[in-house]
């Protein structure tokens, strides 16, 4: 069984204009997982400068696909990198899938895309600019768990406007530049937490190290408004087709901390998958098991798909 798929990407196809025509067997080579393939002198490496995507697939399928590749997009204009051809980028993807198997169900999907190599480098000179792309399916790593987790709030220590005053500080985009979060984790981990969950100088919450955060207020699910300068959760999307589709609301808001521990239910929702939320700064809340498995489900049978693709944040947004 093959449990562990990698595949290097062809960028000139990847990252071809919308509509030029390509061979889906051209725009990825599968190659040894167990082998180096990147380069020193690649900016992933040098700089951390790069993007990336990551969800589940879940007997096949993966979730959210079109959202991730979506906001990949987003991500990619925001950093100045070329823009993705999402058609190939899919072909990419589901010649992975196409490859795995393996017993276990929910492998982790990550789409890598760096900048390139660095052209001030004797190396980097003499290649060209397009960036490079690894997009690997990995079924043998540490995977999900829906064991309710405690969390803790932790200050990202700037106030809910930088993002509009200091918009080269990239909030809201998904890049490789992950050192602060890494922390973060490291923190909890001494601490015993599970996760964090950060907020603004001003109280408002922000997001987790590499999640988003939603609270159910009765029969109201609330999520920080993403242009606050945080990433536009495709889990948490998820997470809100499946209320609307139960004759639930849903709400983006800057969401103050306060408010946030009043919550009835917390959720975490990162890589296609809603996570219970057990304990916030040391207060408790239940945990509502077959709604967890509800909207999970959800997600994995593509059953919230189309909807998700629809749901966003609206209206004039005051910083």
């Amino acid at each position: 069984m093959t449990g562990i798929i990698l595949g290097i990407g062809n960028s000139a196809a990847l990252f071809a204009p919308k509509g030029t025509p390509f061979d889906p067997k051209d725009v990825i080579e599968l190659v040894d997982p167990e082998q180096p393939h990147v380069s020193v002198f690649d900016l992933s490496v040098l700089r951390g400068d790069g993007i990336f995507e990551a969800t589940t697939v879940w007997k096949g399928f993966p979730v959210s696909l079109e959202n991730h590749l979506r906001r990949l997009a987003t991500s990619a204009a925001m950093t100045d990198l070329p823009e993705p051809n999402i058609d190939a980028f899919t072909a990419a993807v589901n010649t992975v899938i196409a490859a795995y198997d393996d017993s276990e169900p929910g492998p982790m999907l990550r789409i890598l895309v760096s900048r390139g190599y660095d052209p001030t480098t004797g190396v980097g000179a003499g290649k060209g600019r397009l960036p490079s792309v690894w997009i690997f399916l990995d079924g043998k790593g540490l995977l999900h768990s829906l064991e309710p987790l405690t969390m803790i709030s932790l200050s990202r220590g700037y106030a809910s406007d930088v993002t509009a005053k200091a918009p080269w500080l990239l909030n809201g985009a998904k890049t490789l530049s992950y050192a602060i979060s890494q922390s973060e984790h490291r923190l909890c981990d001494r601490r015993g937490i599970g996760d964090s969950i950060q907020y603004t100088t001003d109280g408002f919450m922000l997001e987790c190290p590499n999640s988003s955060i939603v609270g159910q207020y009765g029969d109201t699910f609330v999520t920080p408004d993403p242009r606050i300068g945080i990433l536009n959760g495709t889990s948490q999307r998820e997470l809100f087709a499946w209320a609307l589709e139960e004759g639930k609301k849903v709400e983006y808001r800057k969401l103050p901390l306060a408010e946030l521990r009043e919550a009835d239910h917390l959720f975490m929702t990162h890589g296609g998958w809603a996570i219970p939320v057990c304990e916030l700064d040391g207060r408790p809340y239940e945990v509502d098991a077959a709604q967890v498995e509800a909207i999970n489900d959800a997600m994995h049978t593509g059953r919230t798909h189309d909807l998700a693709l629809t749901i966003g944040p609206s209206g004039d947004y005051e910083f």
